[in-house]
């Protein structure tokens, strides 16, 4: 008989001790044939091991206790992970799409986590397109730095997905779930096969999965308690000059919402309803926009995956092992129909000839607000002067002596297609959404060799990996160009009658009709949008990014030489992988036309990475002092060109002073080289939500971000100590790990709100004055302001460049605990009880260029880019129970709370006035499930039914006053999920 060993599944959502003796042999007598594996947490090939790294492994079962299609959910669900994105909550500060799920162990990034399928490296970071589920085994989750052992990026560990290429028979998979109304609705289908063949052994598995669109309209109460409405002027705010008691011109403006705003309220006033404030809603001096209506909890997508494994056996000594992995993520987003900001500065002025100018030109000379009359011209419009300044007529307020004429007005804030009564592009949806989303196409081939030589304990193995992945992404944006040719009123927005021009109008006045700057919903608007027009301005945007991955790795393991406590063991190679991205964004934005965002240039760019690792353990038994092993392990990689080379080590014990007790402590260096966006992206653009520390202001403003080729690898010291005791002759497993991560040089990003503040402080340290609007412009025209930080002549912010730069210092400190119990109930089955508890120790960091260093634990961080938010404590208890053909589990997910930090000052301000509270509360969701499986319900196959619940309670937190009104990185806007699964044997 042959037995694979592998790690002992402690069953549903149970972390193992690995530390404990983990393999139980199975024997016939003394005739055991032990096939000697790899296992995740070192490269040497051993047919028992106990590891001197934490890892957690997640198995099949406890995989589908966790009710999702999506696996991104299941790591996000550990108590150690930490800002992995699963919702979707597109205009929070950390805008989430929740459909790019990837592993944030300790909640270091995305990038500090290696994704490895079956050991191999893999550069698909999406757990959510990968492996069928069907096909997973289980995940092995290394909870270490391993860059001495895998590579670069193992700083906070790695993701190990091992699957069931053993699995033989067929077995069909159907899930499907909802929430209490019907409003969100997931459904996966999958099917796994597998046979021994002559030679060897062929598997595959399919899968399909889909869910639909859970809108922030089915969630209500969070729209009315969140924040949801933009500081952007809608349709616009707009500067329009000043006049006299004469009616002449002061050379001053004054900064006026559009006339149109709140004239029709549309289904009311309630934000929860679709069509509330149609046409905005006036605060001081600026019409808000209602946004939420267009925006999704959860995105819409549709998921298609395949796994093929085919191993041959060429003869006793050589082996072939061949993967096929390839998915397709289709995502359907909604979004507002534009967004706020752009190239502001650069649109022409509005002038008082234009056909939907709303701004009657008006003086005061006593008796309130009057029209004014101007001299006219020969073409008839009102004569200018050489300046272009129109001329009054003789008496400016007598009718008869002149003709009524508008200001000329400027734009200094514009939300295109927002206002909800207008012409719509023909790329938006019924309701007025902006449709966003993506597809992403992924195919991966893994091919290794082995090679196990005759009468040695050496295995020599050749493996390569090929992976190509495609990502069209779609977005909005709007023609600069054509805004600029529509406000002059020189647009062709019909290609096919070049000689007929026409004009956009930015007014209200496209639905209402307006006189003497007063307008009203009359059904006749003073000039409208033609669909032609308001199409050739909307820009559909497409970026095409193409990533190519390839590596070859030549590795050897076996026994080294043997001294008196016993056979050192090792494990050697060689490695080269190549990174290739191609990105191809729009004509239109090759060409600079998108309004926000402006330019982008098509790239190219390649990595090549050479490296060589070694790894040894060494027996350190003794009869005394209970059993021990030492392992050292390094790897030198050579990046080439400005990043250089880096040698990582790597150094562990083990020690078992005593049957029951195992105890373990490692220490680790670490290399992470910029990525390849990192260093070579063009400038991207996105919303953020900040204030204006110069006129107090709070709206969305645009960011933009782009490579630097002066980025500096980060590097990391990596401490673990942990211990774990067996009790009731193994019936009981407690443990416990101390981790610490010491980053220098990580690669950050500044935010928005970080730039402006420190322009602020420099204002005010070079003895600015705040309350002088003088005192502002002249610091913005001045040589020391940042000139990062885009303004336009009165000083209103539109845009601001932010960069990615390397971090002075970051740390972060965690402590894991860890226990199971099993109980046996005699007659009345099996229980198994799991606790996982994490406890955040530190999250301390410092940027640099002065800004304010702080430490993330206990809060949601939303102003420091890289720190998710990080509650204290996070605890998972679990218990099943199994008697015969029945299983249950019930399962509590106990997050601490924490206190808010908002992205803006303001936002917080108005979460304490409005409800009191500067602190989320700590909640607990109880998840439940039943299973029977039928033993010949169909023939001789075995069915099985299950039925279960998540957040079986329906609990949500409490709404807050912020974007989105619920922090999603931390809880869940779903509320319960009731699901059923069935799986047929064939």
């Amino acid at each position: 008989m042959k037995l694979k060993k592998s790690i002992v599944q402690m069953g549903l959502a149970a972390s193992v001790l690995l530390p404990l003796p983990m393999v139980a042999v199975a024997q016939q007598g003394a005739a055991a044939d032990i096939e000697e594996v790899v296992v995740t947490g070192s490269r040497i090939r051993r047919d028992s091991f106990d590891s001197s790294s934490p890892v957690t492994v997640v198995d099949s079962a406890a995989i589908e206790a966790n009710a999702t299609p999506n696996l991104g959910e299941v790591l996000a669900n550990q108590t150690f992970n930490y800002g992995t994105d699963v919702q979707t909550n597109g205009y929070a500060a950390r805008g989430q799409g929740g459909v790019t799920s990837s592993a944030n162990l300790r909640g270091l990034g995305a990038g500090a986590t290696l994704n490895l399928v079956d050991g191999q490296r893999t550069n698909n970071t999406n757990l959510n397109a990968t492996i069928p589920q069907i096909a997973i085994a289980r995940i092995d989750i290394l909870k270490d730095g391993a860059s001495a052992l895998y590579g670069s990026d193992a700083v906070a560990g790695v993701v190990n997905v091992i699957t069931n290429k053993g699995y033989e028979g067929t077995d069909v998979s159907i899930f499907h779930q909802e929430d209490r109304g019907g409003d969100l609705v997931e459904k996966q289908y999958e099917l796994i096969t597998g046979t021994a063949t002559d030679n060897g052994h062929f598997a595959m598995a399919l899968s399909y999965s889909t869910r639909s669109t859970l809108e922030q309209t089915d969630r209500p109460e969070f729209l009315r308690s969140g924040f949801q409405r933009s500081g952007t002027g809608n349709p616009g705010t707009f500067a329009v000059p000043t006049r006299n008691a004469t009616g002449q011109l002061t050379g001053a403006s004054a900064r006026t919402p559009d006339p149109g705003c709140g004239i029709d309220n549309g289904s009311g006033t309630d934000v929860g309803i679709k069509g509330s404030y149609a046409s905005g809603q006036l605060l001081g001096t600026t019409c808000n926009f209602h946004f939420g209506e267009f925006w999704d909890f959860m995105s819409a997508q549709d998921k298609m995956s395949l796994w093929t494994n085919y191993e041959h056996r060429f003869n006793d000594n050589l082996t072939n092992d061949f993967n096929i992995n390839a998915s397709r993520l289709e995502t359907f987003t909604r979004g507002s129909p534009q967004n706020p900001g752009g190239r502001i500065p650069e649109l022409p002025v509005v002038a008082g000839e234009h056909p939907g100018n709303p701004y009657r030109a008006m003086a005061n000379r006593g008796n309130g607000m009057e029209p004014l009359y101007a001299q006219a011209g020969p073409d008839g419009n009102p004569l200018r002067n050489a300046n272009g300044v129109v001329q009054l007529a003789s008496d400016p307020f007598n009718p008869a002596l002149g003709i009524p004429f508008n200001e000329d007005v400027r734009i200094t804030e514009l939300r295109i297609n927002a206002f909800k009564l207008q012409t719509q592009p023909t790329a938006v949806n019924d309701d007025g959404a902006f449709p966003q989303g993506a597809d992403r196409f992924d195919i991966r081939l893994a091919d290794t060799l082995t090679y196990e030589m005759p009468g040695t304990s050496w295995a020599v193995s050749l493996a390569g990996v090929y992976q190509f992945g495609q990502d069209d992404a779609l977005e909005k944006n709007s023609s600069q160009l054509a805004l600029i040719q529509g406000i002059n009123g020189t647009l062709v927005a019909d290609p096919s009658s070049p000689d007929t021009t026409a004009y956009y109008n930015p007014f209200a006045s496209s639905v209402f009709n307006c006189t003497n700057r007063v307008c009203a919903n009359t059904g006749t608007p003073q000039y409208a949008n033609s669909q032609a027009v308001v199409d050739a301005i909307t820009i559909a945007g497409l970026t095409q990014t193409e990533s190519t991955f390839k590596s070859v790795e030549l590795a050897a393991t076996g026994e080294v030489f043997e001294i008196p406590t016993g056979m050192i063991l090792g494990a050697f190679g060689v490695e080269f992988r190549q990174d290739e991205v191609d990105v191809d964004f729009d004509a239109a934005r090759n060409q600079c036309d998108y309004h926000q965002g402006g330019c982008a240039v098509d790239y190219q760019a390649e990595q090549d990475v050479s490296s060589a690792f070694f790894e040894l353990a060494v027996p350190l038994t003794t009869n005394r002092l209970g059993e021990a092993e030492f392992q050292i392990a390094g790897r030198y990689t050579d990046y080439g060109g400005s990043i250089g080379d880096s040698f990582d080590p790597k150094v562990a014990l083990l020690w078992q002073p005593m049957d029951i007790l195992s105890l373990r402590g490692s220490w680790s260096s670490a290399f992470i080289a910029p990525g390849l966006a990192d260093l070579y992206s063009p400038q991207t653009c996105a919303l953020q939500n900040a204030g204006d520390p110069f006129d107090n202001s709070n709206a969305f403003r645009v960011a933009c971000n782009e490579g630097n080729l002066n980025l500096t690898p980060e590097t990391a010291d990596v401490f673990n100590v942990g211990a774990s005791l067996s009790l009731l002759e193994g019936s009981l497993s407690i443990g416990v790990d101390y981790a610490e991560y010491d980053f220098k040089d990580r690669i950050s990003s500044t935010t928005l709100n970080q730039v402006v503040n420190l322009d602020y402080q420099a204002f005010l340290a070079a003895g600015g004055n705040p309350a002088s609007q003088a005192s502002k412009l002249a610091w913005f025209n001045g040589p020391n302001s940042d000139k990062n930080i885009n303004r336009d002549v009165d000083g209103v912010m539109s845009r601001v460049i932010v960069s990615r730069l390397n971090a002075q210092t970051m740390k972060h400190r965690a402590l894991d605990l860890y226990a199971r119990y099993d109980l046996d109930l005699g007659s009345f089955g099996n229980m198994v009880f799991n606790l996982d508890g994490t406890q955040a120790l530190e999250y301390s960091y410092d940027l640099g260029l002065g800004i304010p260093a702080g430490d993330g634990v206990g809060s949601q961080n939303e102003a420091i880019a890289e720190v998710p938010p990080m509650p204290e404590f996070r605890v998972n208890a679990t218990m099943n129970w199994n008697l015969g053909n029945h299983s249950a589990l019930l399962r509590a997910r106990w997050i601490d709370g924490f206190e808010y930090s908002f992205n803006s000052g303001a936002l917080l301000a108005g979460q304490i006035a409005l409800n009191g509270r500067s602190a989320a509360a700590s909640m607990t969701y109880i998840d439940a499930n039943y299973a029977y499986t039928f033993d010949s319900l169909i023939g001789d196959r075995a069915t099985r039914f299950e039925v279960g619940a998540r957040n079986l309670g329906d609990r949500y937190p409490e709404p807050f006053f912020n974007l989105g009104g619920i922090e999603t990185f931390v809880h869940d806007i779903r509320g319960r999920m009731m699901y059923i699964r069935i799986n047929q044997e064939i």
